[in-house]
């Protein structure tokens, strides 16, 4: 009983993370676990582990007034998210690069990832641009992944998720990312470790910038309404 009960929750769990990261479930939307069982098919008990778990990664926040709601994020919570994410992603570049990690293999799968981005990038639905940001993601998280530090990467996979909940919220030059992607890959390929930071520092640096800009439209749409 235990193990279903566990693996009801992890279901739970992978389905509402998704619905977060795609925008279907938006910044402040209350997650009634009698409501969400009922759409899973599942009982309650589960629900509410997956919440906490969704709470444990930034996801979803407690609120007194409302219970738990997906999280919406301030200005503030922006620039200590890329922050963390520039620490993060340079560092392991670098460490990469010294232990000779970034090869074919790696290459390879970074080009398949920004292929697979620039067919959704363009796309003007919600579901193109989740499917973008999945690849994105992708694109992302196998840069840490060939430092071959796991907590690393686990804290990294963290961040991602709460930084690519607000790409949902408001459409943006994603377009443009790919190219940026693209520069990073080709620093790879030309083996060039300052000029591959370098371009990777841009890209996160506009990125940051782009999402600051979402949470002030988000926010004054909220004023409005």
């Amino acid at each position: 009983m235990n193990m279903i009960r566990t693996t009801l929750a992890e279901q739970a769990y992978q389905e509402l993370r998704e619905r977060i990261i795609s925008g279907r479930l938006p910044g402040g939307r209350r997650l009634l676990p009698n409501d969400l069982a009922a759409d899973l098919g599942i009982s309650p008990t589960p629900v509410k582990e997956a919440c906490l778990r969704l709470e444990a990664d930034g996801l979803v926040a407690t609120s007194t007034r409302r219970g738990m709601v997906v999280r919406s994020y301030s200005e503030e919570d922006v620039e200590e998210l890329y922050a963390a994410r520039i620490l993060i992603e340079k560092g392991a570049v670098e460490a990469a690069f010294d232990a000779g990690r970034l090869d074919e293999t790696v290459c390879h799968g970074l080009s398949r990832s920004l292929e697979k981005h620039r067919q959704f990038a363009a796309g003007t639905s919600l579901d193109d641009l989740a499917q973008a940001l999945v690849h994105d993601r992708a694109f992302h998280s196998a840069l840490v992944e060939a430092a071959g530090i796991r907590t690393i990467s686990e804290a990294h996979a963290r961040l991602l998720g709460q930084t690519h909940t607000l790409f949902v919220s408001v459409p943006g030059d994603y377009e443009r990312s790919v190219d940026e992607h693209r520069a990073v890959l080709d620093a790879i390929m030309a083996r060039d470790r300052q000029r591959t930071v370098q371009a990777l520092v841009h890209h996160l640096t506009r990125s940051r910038e782009n999402t600051l800009r979402q949470v002030r439209i988000l926010a004054e749409q909220a004023a409005q309404s």
